[in-house]
């Protein structure tokens, strides 16, 4: 009869597997989030009623701006002021003149009612940001869609649904996709975790996830076809993963697992206030890389030593006009003083025409990845890069900044970049503007030509920072994002660590510091090697910190020397990886299974 019983609860039980995007284990029962589908009757109007559709279109965004209104108002008195900024995208698009003229324009010319009008803007919008290499942007387009289903809903006349209380314990919320407004009212007394159809390690969700500690797995493609409201689940955020109907035996697996988590994370984050220095005494800086300034709070939760690496893009998007120099300046003094005493990097603009379709119209290239972007766009369109460059120096005044610049191919780039930029400097003394005049400048080491030239580049500017996500991209070939050639992106692969180790040799020749900011920074497997190459800064992910840092202070710099001439002798990536693998549990078993159980 158990035998029976056994049976029955394995042929229900279901796994999927997704991304992990806020780590920790929750056991509890669905909550379904039905959020519908863009659902509208699309039909042709006469022409004399296109003065009564735009109406109602208007009307619909007025009712939608008093909604996001309201749900930022019911944040703000809960006192959840980081989360706060995540409407602000939204409020932005209902203002957005491209979505409005657009949609006016559609119902003007073909006659068609503002529903359907919405729906072709959406293709258009959805088009352009499929088309875009820098995930953090790709996954705006999931903002966009949020807003104009809110249009349609209110153009139908059906009430927004505003998650923000469910009758549960421990319940995981299952969303197609769940909006900032949905995510960020949700009761987190109540809450446990987030699983959803889409989303990735940079959408809102995400972000919002990990500032709250809320487990989250997203990119689950399935979770709200194979889920029914009250069936029990269990989530991992750490692996990615989550089971439906699991068996009792599978939910006292990970009952065990839950509290074997927790006593990790207790012992890690005890690792947070610690030197980041191998037993030898080599200090290797631990920085963090933000997308927002609401992640600031993280660096001292998790020990970062300032910001590695703040990305400035979000501050272009989803807007109708270019950000000012004043809110340039108060976005990055924000971020200088919360990094005291330490550095507060901040990258210019990594951005391509086809990430800017309503400031400098929509750039049509084959291969935006490799066109007019970052540096290349900055160059192209000085005024731009002027206004930012100067609320970047005029922020140095108010703590230790500097200046990264992105995708220097040609020491002729940098050289061009580097008179704008004293340029400005003299602007600012005639002014008699404060700012750090010695503001340190460096380049992101991310094309392979920049690579190879890095000791000319070295004499030019005062740090490297190797961007490893892009160098293995463009030397391999593998586009990472694409499942057809993914398998070829590898980190460990014998080019890449020679190209690193030419790196950090010519920049340390000419005296200055090397760091890396890839995903690989937050790879305890690479700590090692990067001990023995002699960087001098890693910058990851601040939940990513302690873990490393544990692992960097059982280290000594000389064992890492030892491990490096070691991997440089093999020749395929397969033969690197298994000897660090084996290498890291022969020598610290328990610490380092403990530390990278989630990579293993």
């Amino acid at each position: 009869m158990n035998s029976s019983r056994e049976s029955l609860e394995r042929s229900r039980e279901r796994r999927i597997k997704g991304l992990g995007v806020s780590p920790g284990i929750v056991i509890g029962r669905v909550f379904r989030l039905e959020s519908g589908g863009l659902s509208y009757s699309a039909r042709r109007i006469p022409h004399t009623l296109i003065p009564l559709e735009i109406q109602r279109f208007h009307n619909a965004l007025k009712r939608s701006r008093e909604e996001i209104a309201e749900v930022k108002e019911r944040i703000l008195a809960r006192g959840l002021h980081q989360q706060a900024y995540i409407l602000e995208v939204h409020q932005q698009l209902l203002e957005d003149r491209m979505l409005i003229e657009e949609t006016e324009n559609l119902i003007k010319e073909k006659l068609i009612n503002a529903e359907w009008a919405l729906e072709i803007v959406l293709k258009k919008i959805t088009e352009v940001f499929e088309g875009i290499n820098e995930e953090y942007i790709r996954e705006r387009k999931g903002d966009i869609k949020q807003v104009i289903q809110r249009l349609i809903k209110n153009l139908a006349g059906e009430a927004s649904y505003e998650l923000e209380e469910v009758e549960a314990e421990e319940v995981v919320v299952v969303a197609h996709d769940l909006s900032p407004a949905e995510t960020i009212q949700l009761n987190l007394k109540e809450v446990a975790g987030f699983a959803t159809d889409a989303g990735g390690w940079t959408s809102h969700t995400a972000i919002v996830a990990r500032s709250l500690a809320i487990p989250a797995v997203v990119a689950l493609g399935e979770i709200t076809a194979s889920t029914q409201g009250g069936e029990r689940i269990i989530l991992d955020g750490t692996e990615g993963l989550v089971v439906i109907e699991p068996t009792e035996a599978t939910v006292r697996e990970y009952e065990l697992k839950k509290q074997r988590y927790k006593y990790v994370e207790r012992e890690l984050l005890k690792y947070a206030p610690l030197p980041a220095e191998t037993l030898d005494g080599y200090h290797l800086a631990l920085r963090a890389n933000i997308e927002l300034p609401e992640e600031l709070p993280l660096l001292s939760q998790y020990g970062a030593e300032g910001v590695g690496l703040y990305r400035t893009e979000y501050l272009y998007l989803n807007r109708r006009d270019l950000p000012t120099e004043e809110e340039h300046l108060q976005v990055y003094r924000k971020i200088a003083e919360e990094s005291l005493p330490h550095w507060a990097t901040i990258r210019t603009f990594d951005l391509g025409g086809d990430k800017l379709p309503i400031q400098l119209g929509a750039i049509d290239e084959l291969n935006p990845a490799m066109g007019l972007r970052a540096i290349r766009l900055c160059l192209k369109e000085p005024e731009i890069f002027r206004t930012q460059l100067r609320g970047i120096m005029k922020a140095s005044a108010y703590g230790k900044v500097r200046i990264l610049l992105p995708m220097i191919s040609s020491l002729e780039e940098l050289r061009v970049t580097k008179r704008v930029i004293d340029e400005i400097k003299e602007e600012l003394e005639r002014e008699r503007v404060p700012f750090d005049p010695d503001l340190p400048i460096g380049v992101m080491i991310e094309v392979p030509s920049a690579a190879v030239i890095a000791d000319l580049l070295a004499s030019e500017v005062d740090f490297f920072s190797i961007g490893t996500n892009d160098l293995i991209q463009y030397s391999l070939a593998a586009d990472r994002s694409n499942e057809g050639v993914s398998y070829l992106f590898q980190p460990f692969h014998p080019a890449i660590l020679r190209l690193i180790r030419h790196v950090v040799e010519m920049g340390h020749k000419r005296g200055i510091e090397v760091g890396i900011c890839g995903e690989v920074a937050a790879d305890p497997l690479f700590t090692p090697i990067f001990l023995g190459l002699g960087l001098d800064e890693l910058s990851m992910n601040a939940l990513s910190i302690p873990r490393v840092k544990k692992v960097l202070r059982r280290f000594s710099q000389e064992e890492g020397r030892e491990i490096l001439r070691e991997v440089l002798q093999f020749s395929t990536a397969r033969e690197v990886e298994g000897f660090i693998r084996n290498e890291m549990v022969r020598r610290f078993p328990d610490e380092f299974i403990r530390c990278v159980e989630a990579e293993a």
